[in-house]
């Protein structure tokens, strides 16, 4: 009786441990295809069920005749999980901010705010705590543009709303005027669901007159599950059809960064982790760098036993990016907005630094 149920434990925790692995194992190999660097976006789970494993196949299997080839099969497992995940989550705990340049400094704030976030007296309040200079939404709807926009109106006069994926929108708002720039792409009847990723792109001034572009956006998901389903395609073209809205997203985005002079700023929810191929690849293709480092902002809401619950966030999917010549001085999450997502602050200034222009006088 007792063999049987160790028997039955042993297998359990091998088929287990087997299928994160293999989990672990085509992450690492996500660089091959999108379809393999989609297991990127569970990487926190991974790493920490990979370990659990590893340490449960070390006691279960303690006397077993297979131990060492299971304890190697777990193994792999975990450090194909940690070669990903703790690079990037370190970086964020090592992460040195730029040193001031003498230049005004500007705050900005990101935030998906979520389709079912009626709370905007919360939201609003929040804002007026934290008082940035400049606030970039995802996912605005209509209720909480017509909620929200009265109460912050008189501190953010100038603002855009754009209409983007899944009926939804984003938006820019601003305590100083901003001038639209090409590449800004809004849906000509937001109503659609099927409608491209929304995109900002708006030219700013600091008190000092140094000018800087900000970009906002939301992209999709890196997987569609739609293309399963048309009859019109075959299996092959059923599989490129799956990544192939984010990657066309990717590329169009990249290729209106790279067509901005100057410093640029680049906020919003990607649906793409920081342990993702595709996010490294972004930011080689436009050469900015990644800020918001080992910064978990989803989920922080599930819908658990037939309630929205507060959780830990484990993928960090919203991000906050910059050209080098943006001295990024401070980037941390904040308090929970009512969203599902925690929202990002960053501070910044642009220009050249005061020692520059003193040396070149």
């Amino acid at each position: 009786m007792l063999r049987g149920i160790i028997f039955i434990i042993r297998l359990a925790l091998g088929i287990g441990v087997s299928g994160l692995t293999i989990a672990s194992i085509l992450a690492l190999l996500g660089f091959l295809t999108p379809l393999f660097d989609a297991f990127n976006h569970l990487q926190i789970i991974l790493f920490i069920s990979t370990l659990l494993g590893f340490l449960l196949v070390l006691a279960v299997f303690i006397n077993s005749t297979i131990k060492i080839p299971v304890v190697i099969l777990a193994a792999t497992g975990f450090f194909a999980s940690a070669i990903t995940v703790v690079p990037e989550q370190a970086g964020g705990i090592f992460y040195k901010p730029s040193e001031p340049n003498g230049q005004p400094v500007i705050k900005l704030m990101s935030n998906n705010m979520f389709g079912l976030n009626y709370d905007m007296d919360r939201m609003a309040r929040i804002i007026g705590e934290e008082n940035p200079d400049i606030i970039a939404l995802q996912e605005y709807f209509g209720f909480q543009q017509r909620s929200l926009n009265p109460k912050i109106a008189a501190r953010y006069p100038f603002f855009m709303i754009c209409g983007g994926r899944k009926q939804s929108y984003i938006a820019l708002y601003s305590k100083t005027d901003f001038t639209l720039q090409d590449g800004t792409q809004c849906a000509s009847n937001p109503e659609k669901r099927d409608n491209p990723a929304a995109r900002i792109i708006a030219r700013l001034k600091d008190q000092n007159d140094n000018e800087y572009t900000i970009v906002v956006t939301h992209l999709n998901w890196p997987i569609q599950i739609n293309p399963l389903f048309r009859d019109e395609l075959d299996f092959g073209q059923k599989l490129f059809a799956m990544s192939a809205r984010k990657q066309n997203e990717w590329a169009e985005l990249s290729a209106k960064i790279n067509n901005i002079a100057g410093p640029v700023i680049v906020a919003g929810d990607f649906n793409s982790t920081a342990w993702s191929y595709a996010m490294e690849r972004f930011t080689k293709d436009t050469g900015l760098i990644r800020h918001s480092k080992g910064m978990l902002t989803y989920p922080k809401l599930l819908y658990i036993a037939g309630e929205w619950r507060e959780t830990a966030p484990f993928l960090s999917i919203d991000h906050i990016l910059a050209s080098g010549d943006v001295f990024m001085q401070n980037i941390r999450t904040g308090e929970q907005t009512g969203s599902d997502h925690l929202p990002l602050y960053a501070q910044f200034s642009v220009g050249q630094s005061e020692g520059k222009q003193a040396g070149s006088e």
